[in-house]
Protein backbone atom coordinates (compact mmCIF):
# COMPACT_ATOMS: atom_id res chain seq x y z
CA UNK A 1 0.00 0.00 0.00
CA UNK A 2 1.32 3.43 -0.93
CA UNK A 3 0.89 6.80 0.65
CA UNK A 4 -1.86 8.88 -0.98
CA UNK A 5 -4.14 11.87 -0.50
CA UNK A 6 -6.56 9.79 1.55
CA UNK A 7 -6.00 10.55 5.24
CA UNK A 8 -7.07 7.06 6.42
CA UNK A 9 -4.66 5.37 4.08
CA UNK A 10 -1.82 7.63 5.23
CA UNK A 11 -2.58 6.94 8.90
CA UNK A 12 -2.66 3.18 8.25
CA UNK A 13 0.74 3.41 6.53
CA UNK A 14 2.26 5.25 9.48
CA UNK A 15 0.90 2.70 11.95
CA UNK A 16 2.39 -0.12 9.89
CA UNK A 17 5.84 1.53 9.93
CA UNK A 18 5.65 2.00 13.70
CA UNK A 19 4.68 -1.66 14.09
CA UNK A 20 7.57 -2.81 11.87
CA UNK A 21 10.04 -0.65 13.78
CA UNK A 22 8.77 -2.02 17.08
CA UNK A 23 9.03 -5.58 15.80
CA UNK A 24 12.58 -4.98 14.51
CA UNK A 25 13.63 -3.52 17.87
CA UNK A 26 12.21 -6.52 19.69
CA UNK A 27 13.94 -8.93 17.33
CA UNK A 28 17.20 -7.05 17.79
CA UNK A 29 16.78 -7.33 21.52
CA UNK A 30 16.08 -11.04 21.23
CA UNK A 31 19.13 -11.49 19.01
CA UNK A 32 21.28 -9.58 21.47
CA UNK A 33 20.06 -11.72 24.34
CA UNK A 34 20.71 -14.87 22.32
CA UNK A 35 24.16 -13.58 21.41
CA UNK A 36 25.17 -12.87 24.99
CA UNK A 37 23.58 -16.01 26.42
CA UNK A 38 24.76 -18.51 23.83
CA UNK A 39 27.24 -17.37 21.18
CA UNK A 40 29.71 -15.36 23.26
CA UNK A 41 30.00 -17.93 26.08
CA UNK A 42 30.73 -20.61 23.48
CA UNK A 43 33.45 -18.44 21.90
CA UNK A 44 34.97 -17.70 25.30
CA UNK A 45 34.87 -21.36 26.28
CA UNK A 46 36.57 -22.37 23.04
CA UNK A 47 39.33 -19.78 23.55
CA UNK A 48 39.79 -20.92 27.13
CA UNK A 49 40.09 -24.52 25.94
CA UNK A 50 42.78 -23.52 23.42
CA UNK A 51 44.78 -21.98 26.25
CA UNK A 52 44.43 -24.73 28.87
CA UNK A 53 44.92 -27.54 26.36
CA UNK A 54 48.13 -25.90 25.12
CA UNK A 55 49.75 -25.02 28.47
CA UNK A 56 51.64 -28.34 28.86
CA UNK A 57 53.19 -27.81 25.42
CA UNK A 58 54.49 -24.27 26.06
CA UNK A 59 57.73 -23.79 28.01
CA UNK A 60 59.09 -20.99 30.16
CA UNK A 61 62.77 -20.39 29.36
CA UNK A 62 64.95 -18.52 31.84
CA UNK A 63 68.55 -17.77 30.92
CA UNK A 64 71.68 -16.48 32.64
CA UNK A 65 74.42 -14.34 31.09
CA UNK A 66 76.42 -13.11 34.09
CA UNK A 67 79.38 -15.52 33.94
CA UNK A 68 79.57 -15.12 30.14
CA UNK A 69 79.66 -11.34 30.52
CA UNK A 70 82.48 -11.54 33.08
CA UNK A 71 84.50 -14.01 31.06
CA UNK A 72 84.38 -12.06 27.81
CA UNK A 73 84.31 -8.52 29.24
CA UNK A 74 80.82 -7.81 27.94
CA UNK A 75 78.81 -4.88 29.21
CA UNK A 76 76.16 -6.35 31.50
CA UNK A 77 73.89 -3.39 30.88
CA UNK A 78 73.66 -4.38 27.20
CA UNK A 79 72.47 -7.88 27.96
CA UNK A 80 68.92 -8.75 26.83
CA UNK A 81 66.26 -9.92 29.25
CA UNK A 82 66.85 -13.51 30.27
CA UNK A 83 63.30 -14.69 29.61
CA UNK A 84 61.89 -16.44 26.59
CA UNK A 85 59.35 -18.98 25.45
CA UNK A 86 59.51 -22.31 23.64
CA UNK A 87 57.27 -25.25 22.81
CA UNK A 88 57.65 -29.02 22.91
CA UNK A 89 58.17 -30.48 19.46
CA UNK A 90 58.44 -34.23 20.16
CA UNK A 91 58.28 -36.86 22.89
CA UNK A 92 62.09 -37.01 23.01
CA UNK A 93 62.12 -33.59 24.66
CA UNK A 94 63.16 -31.32 21.79
CA UNK A 95 62.04 -27.72 22.26
CA UNK A 96 61.75 -25.03 19.61
CA UNK A 97 62.57 -21.41 20.41
CA UNK A 98 64.33 -18.40 18.87
CA UNK A 99 68.09 -18.29 18.37
CA UNK A 100 68.25 -14.86 20.01
CA UNK A 101 66.71 -16.31 23.19
CA UNK A 102 69.72 -18.57 23.85
CA UNK A 103 72.61 -16.75 22.14
CA UNK A 104 75.56 -16.24 24.52
CA UNK A 105 73.79 -17.70 27.56
CA UNK A 106 75.60 -19.50 30.40
CA UNK A 107 72.70 -21.86 30.93
CA UNK A 108 69.00 -22.14 30.24
CA UNK A 109 66.34 -23.59 32.52
CA UNK A 110 63.17 -24.97 30.93
CA UNK A 111 60.02 -24.94 33.05
CA UNK A 112 57.14 -27.14 31.93
CA UNK A 113 53.68 -27.01 33.52
CA UNK A 114 51.83 -30.31 33.19
CA UNK A 115 48.09 -30.99 32.90
CA UNK A 116 47.77 -30.97 36.69
CA UNK A 117 49.40 -27.52 36.90
CA UNK A 118 52.56 -29.03 38.39
CA UNK A 119 55.76 -27.26 37.31
CA UNK A 120 59.03 -29.07 36.67
CA UNK A 121 62.41 -27.60 35.78
CA UNK A 122 64.91 -29.06 33.32
CA UNK A 123 68.40 -27.99 32.30
CA UNK A 124 68.47 -27.35 28.57
CA UNK A 125 71.02 -28.76 26.15
CA UNK A 126 71.64 -27.32 22.71
CA UNK A 127 70.70 -29.47 19.72
CA UNK A 128 71.44 -26.91 17.02
CA UNK A 129 70.60 -23.54 15.49
CA UNK A 130 69.64 -21.76 12.30
CA UNK A 131 70.46 -18.10 12.97
CA UNK A 132 69.35 -17.14 9.45
CA UNK A 133 65.80 -18.04 10.50
CA UNK A 134 66.34 -17.08 14.17
CA UNK A 135 65.63 -20.68 15.23
CA UNK A 136 67.18 -22.79 17.98
CA UNK A 137 66.37 -26.36 19.01
CA UNK A 138 66.98 -27.31 22.65
CA UNK A 139 66.79 -30.70 24.37
CA UNK A 140 65.76 -31.75 27.86
CA UNK A 141 66.57 -35.16 29.31
CA UNK A 142 63.37 -37.08 30.05
CA UNK A 143 62.77 -40.74 30.78
CA UNK A 144 60.55 -42.93 28.65
CA UNK A 145 57.71 -42.65 31.16
CA UNK A 146 57.54 -38.87 31.00
CA UNK A 147 54.13 -37.74 29.81
CA UNK A 148 55.20 -34.88 27.56
CA UNK A 149 52.55 -33.12 25.52
CA UNK A 150 53.89 -31.95 22.18
CA UNK A 151 52.50 -28.93 20.37
CA UNK A 152 49.53 -29.58 18.10
CA UNK A 153 50.94 -29.53 14.57
CA UNK A 154 49.09 -29.97 11.28
CA UNK A 155 51.25 -29.82 8.15
CA UNK A 156 48.21 -28.85 6.06
CA UNK A 157 47.58 -25.60 7.95
CA UNK A 158 47.86 -22.56 5.69
CA UNK A 159 47.52 -19.23 7.55
CA UNK A 160 45.30 -16.67 5.84
CA UNK A 161 44.61 -13.03 6.52
CA UNK A 162 41.63 -12.49 8.80
CA UNK A 163 41.68 -15.79 10.67
CA UNK A 164 41.92 -15.80 14.45
CA UNK A 165 45.38 -16.09 16.00
CA UNK A 166 46.37 -16.81 19.60
CA UNK A 167 49.79 -16.32 21.22
CA UNK A 168 50.98 -18.00 24.41
CA UNK A 169 54.21 -16.85 26.01
CA UNK A 170 55.99 -15.25 28.93
CA UNK A 171 56.00 -11.48 28.24
CA UNK A 172 58.15 -9.61 30.76
CA UNK A 173 58.39 -12.88 32.73
CA UNK A 174 54.62 -13.24 33.19
CA UNK A 175 54.34 -16.96 32.53
CA UNK A 176 51.70 -18.43 30.23
CA UNK A 177 50.10 -15.20 29.09
CA UNK A 178 47.37 -15.65 26.48
CA UNK A 179 46.70 -12.98 23.85
CA UNK A 180 44.34 -13.01 20.87
CA UNK A 181 44.09 -11.29 17.52
CA UNK A 182 44.03 -12.11 13.83
CA UNK A 183 46.50 -12.75 11.05
CA UNK A 184 47.04 -9.23 9.71
CA UNK A 185 49.32 -10.09 6.78
CA UNK A 186 51.22 -13.09 5.40
CA UNK A 187 54.05 -11.66 3.33
CA UNK A 188 56.10 -9.51 5.69
CA UNK A 189 59.89 -9.34 5.80
CA UNK A 190 62.22 -9.06 8.79
CA UNK A 191 65.99 -9.30 9.22
CA UNK A 192 67.53 -12.21 11.14
CA UNK A 193 70.30 -11.67 13.72
CA UNK A 194 72.80 -12.62 11.00
CA UNK A 195 71.56 -9.81 8.77
CA UNK A 196 69.88 -12.19 6.31
CA UNK A 197 66.31 -11.55 5.24
CA UNK A 198 63.47 -13.77 6.50
CA UNK A 199 60.64 -13.80 3.98
CA UNK A 200 56.91 -14.64 4.06
CA UNK A 201 56.67 -13.75 7.75
CA UNK A 202 53.21 -13.63 9.34
CA UNK A 203 52.00 -10.38 10.90
CA UNK A 204 49.53 -10.51 13.79
CA UNK A 205 47.89 -8.03 16.14
CA UNK A 206 47.93 -10.56 18.99
CA UNK A 207 50.15 -8.86 21.57
CA UNK A 208 53.83 -9.90 21.23
CA UNK A 209 56.19 -8.49 23.87
CA UNK A 210 59.73 -9.19 25.14
CA UNK A 211 59.57 -12.70 26.59
CA UNK A 212 57.12 -13.96 23.95
CA UNK A 213 60.07 -14.75 21.66
CA UNK A 214 60.10 -18.41 20.63
CA UNK A 215 56.53 -19.08 21.66
CA UNK A 216 53.76 -20.50 19.48
CA UNK A 217 51.09 -18.71 17.48
CA UNK A 218 47.99 -20.92 17.26
CA UNK A 219 44.82 -20.98 15.18
CA UNK A 220 41.26 -21.48 16.45
CA UNK A 221 41.82 -25.26 16.51
CA UNK A 222 44.87 -24.87 18.73
CA UNK A 223 47.14 -25.84 15.83
CA UNK A 224 50.60 -24.33 15.40
CA UNK A 225 50.85 -21.50 12.88
CA UNK A 226 54.37 -20.34 13.61
CA UNK A 227 57.08 -19.13 16.00
CA UNK A 228 56.57 -15.67 17.53
CA UNK A 229 59.78 -13.74 16.93
CA UNK A 230 59.57 -9.95 17.04
CA UNK A 231 57.35 -6.94 17.55
CA UNK A 232 57.31 -3.54 15.95
CA UNK A 233 57.49 -1.23 18.95
CA UNK A 234 59.87 0.33 21.45
CA UNK A 235 60.04 -2.70 23.73
CA UNK A 236 56.27 -3.10 23.97
CA UNK A 237 53.57 -4.42 21.69
CA UNK A 238 52.38 -1.96 19.07
CA UNK A 239 49.78 -4.33 17.67
CA UNK A 240 52.22 -5.46 14.99
CA UNK A 241 53.91 -8.74 15.85
CA UNK A 242 55.87 -11.04 13.56
CA UNK A 243 55.78 -14.83 13.42
CA UNK A 244 57.93 -17.22 11.38
CA UNK A 245 55.53 -19.69 9.71
CA UNK A 246 56.16 -23.24 10.88
CA UNK A 247 56.19 -24.35 7.23
CA UNK A 248 59.24 -22.11 6.66
CA UNK A 249 61.03 -23.51 9.71
CA UNK A 250 60.20 -27.20 9.27
CA UNK A 251 63.25 -28.16 7.18
CA UNK A 252 65.66 -26.47 9.57
CA UNK A 253 64.02 -28.09 12.60
CA UNK A 254 64.12 -31.54 10.98
CA UNK A 255 67.76 -31.16 9.87
CA UNK A 256 68.88 -29.94 13.29
CA UNK A 257 67.20 -32.79 15.17
CA UNK A 258 68.61 -35.38 12.74
CA UNK A 259 72.18 -34.09 12.41
CA UNK A 260 72.73 -31.16 14.76
CA UNK A 261 72.96 -28.59 11.99
CA UNK A 262 71.05 -27.26 8.98
CA UNK A 263 71.85 -28.89 5.65
CA UNK A 264 72.40 -25.66 3.82
CA UNK A 265 74.52 -25.13 0.70
CA UNK A 266 77.04 -22.29 0.96
CA UNK A 267 79.73 -20.65 -1.15
CA UNK A 268 81.89 -20.06 1.92
CA UNK A 269 82.19 -16.26 1.67
CA UNK A 270 81.23 -13.15 3.54
CA UNK A 271 79.66 -10.49 1.38
CA UNK A 272 77.93 -7.13 1.43
CA UNK A 273 74.28 -7.61 2.46
CA UNK A 274 73.31 -4.64 0.31
CA UNK A 275 75.05 -2.63 -2.34
CA UNK A 276 76.46 0.73 -1.15
CA UNK A 277 74.84 4.08 -1.69
CA UNK A 278 76.72 6.92 -3.39
CA UNK A 279 77.74 8.43 -0.04
CA UNK A 280 78.84 5.06 1.35
CA UNK A 281 80.80 4.40 -1.82
CA UNK A 282 82.70 7.68 -1.45
CA UNK A 283 83.55 7.00 2.19
CA UNK A 284 84.55 3.35 1.86
CA UNK A 285 86.18 3.28 -1.54
CA UNK A 286 83.81 0.56 -2.73
CA UNK A 287 82.55 1.38 -6.21
CA UNK A 288 78.86 1.67 -7.05
CA UNK A 289 77.58 -1.82 -7.85
CA UNK A 290 74.58 -1.76 -10.15
CA UNK A 291 74.28 -5.52 -10.39
CA UNK A 292 75.82 -8.43 -8.53
CA UNK A 293 77.21 -9.29 -5.11
CA UNK A 294 80.55 -8.07 -3.76
CA UNK A 295 82.70 -10.65 -1.96
CA UNK A 296 84.23 -9.19 1.20
CA UNK A 297 86.18 -12.16 2.52
CA UNK A 298 87.12 -15.66 1.36
CA UNK A 299 88.29 -17.80 4.31
CA UNK A 300 91.01 -20.41 3.77
CA UNK A 301 89.79 -23.92 2.93
CA UNK A 302 86.34 -22.63 2.00
CA UNK A 303 84.61 -23.72 -1.24
CA UNK A 304 85.11 -20.22 -2.67
CA UNK A 305 88.83 -20.31 -1.79
CA UNK A 306 89.24 -23.64 -3.58
CA UNK A 307 87.46 -22.16 -6.60
CA UNK A 308 89.91 -19.24 -6.73
CA UNK A 309 87.52 -16.45 -5.74
CA UNK A 310 88.90 -13.32 -4.07
CA UNK A 311 87.69 -10.92 -1.43
CA UNK A 312 88.37 -7.28 -0.60
CA UNK A 313 91.94 -6.29 0.27
CA UNK A 314 92.33 -3.56 2.91
CA UNK A 315 95.30 -1.51 4.07
CA UNK A 316 96.12 -2.72 7.58
CA UNK A 317 96.94 0.78 8.82
CA UNK A 318 94.30 2.96 7.19
CA UNK A 319 91.66 0.26 6.70
CA UNK A 320 91.03 1.79 3.29
CA UNK A 321 90.24 -0.61 0.48
CA UNK A 322 93.21 -1.22 -1.82
CA UNK A 323 91.43 -3.59 -4.19
CA UNK A 324 87.84 -4.74 -4.32
CA UNK A 325 86.80 -8.36 -4.31
CA UNK A 326 85.13 -10.34 -7.06
CA UNK A 327 81.56 -9.34 -7.90
CA UNK A 328 79.42 -12.45 -8.40
CA UNK A 329 77.02 -12.01 -11.32
CA UNK A 330 75.34 -15.43 -11.50
CA UNK A 331 75.30 -19.02 -10.29
CA UNK A 332 74.67 -21.40 -13.16
CA UNK A 333 71.79 -19.81 -15.10
CA UNK A 334 70.46 -17.74 -12.17
CA UNK A 335 71.42 -14.06 -12.25
CA UNK A 336 72.26 -12.19 -9.05
CA UNK A 337 70.85 -8.70 -9.35
CA UNK A 338 71.36 -7.86 -5.66
CA UNK A 339 72.74 -9.63 -2.56
CA UNK A 340 69.30 -10.85 -1.43
CA UNK A 341 69.15 -13.10 -4.49
CA UNK A 342 71.96 -15.35 -3.23
CA UNK A 343 70.03 -17.14 -0.47
CA UNK A 344 67.05 -17.65 -2.77
CA UNK A 345 69.28 -19.23 -5.43
CA UNK A 346 71.22 -21.46 -3.01
CA UNK A 347 68.00 -23.00 -1.71
CA UNK A 348 67.80 -24.87 -5.02
CA UNK A 349 71.04 -26.75 -4.25
CA UNK A 350 72.43 -29.20 -1.74
CA UNK A 351 75.91 -29.34 -0.22
CA UNK A 352 78.27 -31.09 -2.63
CA UNK A 353 76.55 -29.85 -5.80
CA UNK A 354 78.79 -28.39 -8.50
CA UNK A 355 77.93 -24.95 -9.84
CA UNK A 356 79.43 -22.47 -12.28
CA UNK A 357 80.03 -19.06 -10.71
CA UNK A 358 80.27 -16.11 -13.09
CA UNK A 359 81.96 -13.04 -11.61
CA UNK A 360 83.56 -9.72 -12.46
CA UNK A 361 87.24 -9.19 -11.65
CA UNK A 362 89.23 -6.16 -12.83
CA UNK A 363 86.44 -5.35 -15.31
CA UNK A 364 86.74 -8.80 -16.87
CA UNK A 365 84.07 -11.51 -16.69
CA UNK A 366 85.39 -14.85 -15.44
CA UNK A 367 83.91 -18.24 -14.59
CA UNK A 368 84.89 -20.86 -12.01
CA UNK A 369 83.55 -24.26 -11.03
CA UNK A 370 82.68 -24.41 -7.34
CA UNK A 371 81.62 -27.34 -5.15
CA UNK A 372 79.10 -26.03 -2.63
CA UNK A 373 79.95 -26.47 1.03
CA UNK A 374 77.72 -27.31 3.99
CA UNK A 375 76.75 -24.79 6.64
CA UNK A 376 77.42 -25.86 10.21
CA UNK A 377 76.62 -23.16 12.71
CA UNK A 378 77.26 -23.10 16.43
CA UNK A 379 76.34 -20.37 18.84
CA UNK A 380 78.69 -18.55 21.18
CA UNK A 381 77.24 -20.16 24.31
CA UNK A 382 78.14 -22.40 27.22
CA UNK A 383 75.10 -24.64 26.82
CA UNK A 384 76.02 -28.32 26.74
CA UNK A 385 75.58 -29.79 23.26
CA UNK A 386 73.16 -32.69 22.91
CA UNK A 387 75.75 -34.51 20.78
CA UNK A 388 78.78 -33.54 22.87
CA UNK A 389 80.11 -37.08 22.93
CA UNK A 390 79.74 -37.74 19.22
CA UNK A 391 82.09 -37.12 16.31
CA UNK A 392 79.57 -34.78 14.67
CA UNK A 393 79.72 -32.39 17.59
CA UNK A 394 83.51 -32.38 17.46
CA UNK A 395 83.55 -31.30 13.81
CA UNK A 396 84.78 -27.81 13.09
CA UNK A 397 81.81 -25.49 12.81
CA UNK A 398 81.14 -21.92 11.85
CA UNK A 399 81.07 -19.94 15.09
CA UNK A 400 78.14 -17.57 15.04
CA UNK A 401 79.50 -14.84 17.27
CA UNK A 402 76.77 -12.22 17.00
CA UNK A 403 77.01 -9.19 19.34
CA UNK A 404 74.31 -9.20 21.99
CA UNK A 405 73.09 -5.78 20.97
CA UNK A 406 72.41 -7.11 17.45
CA UNK A 407 70.57 -10.33 18.24
CA UNK A 408 67.03 -8.97 18.19
CA UNK A 409 65.50 -9.30 14.71
CA UNK A 410 65.18 -6.01 12.89
CA UNK A 411 61.99 -4.96 11.16
CA UNK A 412 62.13 -2.71 8.13
CA UNK A 413 58.51 -2.13 7.05
CA UNK A 414 57.94 -1.30 3.43
CA UNK A 415 55.58 1.67 3.36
Amino acid sequence: MCKGDNGGTSELYNRRNILLMSLSTNLLGINSIYLYNNVLPNIEKKQSNIFYNSIPSVCYISTEYTAMADKYNLNKEDLPKGVGTGFLWDKEGHIITNFHVINKVDNAIITITDKNNVKKNYKAKLTGIDPDLDIAVLKIDVDSKADLQVIKYNKNVKPSVGENAYAIGNPFGQDHTFTAGIISATNREITAPTGRKIYNVLQTDAAINPGNSGGPLLNSKGELLGINTASLGAGVSAGIGFTIPIANALKSITDIIETGFVKKAILGISYMERNPSVLESEKSGIPIIEKGLLILEVPDKSPAYDAGLRGVVKNNKTQRIESIGDIILSIDDSDIDNPNDLNVILKKYRPGDKVIVKYLRDNQIKKSELILGSYKGTTFTQLENERAATADAADASTNVNIPLKNIEPAIQPRL
